[in-house]
């Protein structure tokens, strides 16, 4: 197993998410906490510009979003797995509808008590994540919101009526996923009061809870940068013949989120499958690193 290096925070959701997988793999893993707004000065130079949470890093590769995260950590231990009983379709959406449509459902139900504290800075920051947007409206739309939580929260609670977990006896994809949002609202006593009202997603609450974060030791950003300098991408080049929109090794594109956070990462096409897309840039500090990406939540555009 190659040392893994996580680039998060310490309450991220997004970052809470893999940490939790670590746990069910039991993965020694380095933590390399990074600040939770912008200038990320020991960040961006490894992810290209990308500055969302988490990233992780493997030597001099590294991959941007959870959703070719959760990818990677699977390709290196595959057990136990993620997918109890063959599940992929089911777990992947779920990861999907949590990322997407639970977690959003939280955000303004906990930011219209917190908004108030929240410092200014901060405010700035997200609302340049989704351009044209004021983050510190948000909690004007915690009315729906709320009443869109409650009942995604309800459904999750009738479906923990009968099974230990989301998928059946034991844990998956989809616990890891849609226990962030939930962990999330912990941040707002009220917000997470609204959790609490159901019994059987409390119960399964406490047992994702209690699994910890695996084996995990803290890391210097600066030595996170070393290691990136002193190695070699290991990625090998892999384009998909039958790329439906003709992409080549060695085009030169862009790789940006299509939800928010819209800082594009420009480089040299190395990979390009059905879930992956991986361009390799050259970095004055660091020598060559080759960043990851998903397909799916990413586009993609020839520069």
């Amino acid at each position: 197993m190659p040392e893994i290096i996580l680039h998060q925070y310490a309450t991220s959701p997004f970052s809470e998410k893999i940490r939790k997988i670590f746990a069910h793999k039991k993965i020694s893993w380095r933590s390399v906490e990074q600040p939770v707004i912008m200038p990320k000065p020991k960040l961006v130079p490894l992810t290209g510009g990308y500055r969302r949470i988490p990233v992780l890093q493997i030597g001099a590769d590294a991959w941007s979003d959870t959703g070719i995260i959760i990818r990677k950590i699977d390709e290196l231990k595959p057990e136990p797995t993620l997918y109890p009983g063959g599940l992929t379709a089911a777990a992947d959406t779920m990861n999907q509808w949590a990322d997407r449509r639970l977690f959003w459902s939280a955000t303004p139900v906990i930011f219209e008590k917190l908004g108030a504290a929240v410092p200014k800075e901060f405010i700035e920051d997200r609302s340049k994540m989704i351009q044209g947007a004021n983050f510190g409206d948000i909690a004007r739309n915690a009315p729906d919101s709320r009443n869109q939580l409650r009942a995604f929260l309800e459904i999750l609670d009738r479906q923990l009526a009968s099974t230990p977990f989301l998928l059946g006896g034991s844990f998956s994809l989809a616990d890891a996923a849609c226990f962030h949002p939930v962990w999330f609202l912990r941040a707002e006593p009220t917000a997470f009061g609204l959790a609490q009202k159901f019994a059987n997603l409390m119960r399964w609450f406490e047992r994702v809870d209690a699994m910890g974060y695996g084996d995990v030791h803290p890391m210097d950003p600066d030595e996170a940068l070393k290691v990136a300098k002193d190695s070699t991408p290991a990625t090998a080049e892999n384009v998909d013949s039958r790329d439906p929109n003709g992409l080549e090794a060695g085009t030169r594109v862009s790789v940006t989120p299509d939800d928010y956070g819209f800082d594009p990462v420009t480089g040299r096409v190395v990979v390009s499958t059905i879930h992956e897309i991986a361009i390799e840039r050259d970095v004055p500090e660091l020598g060559r690193i080759v960043n990851h990406f998903p397909k799916i939540g990413f586009r993609i555009t020839s520069v």
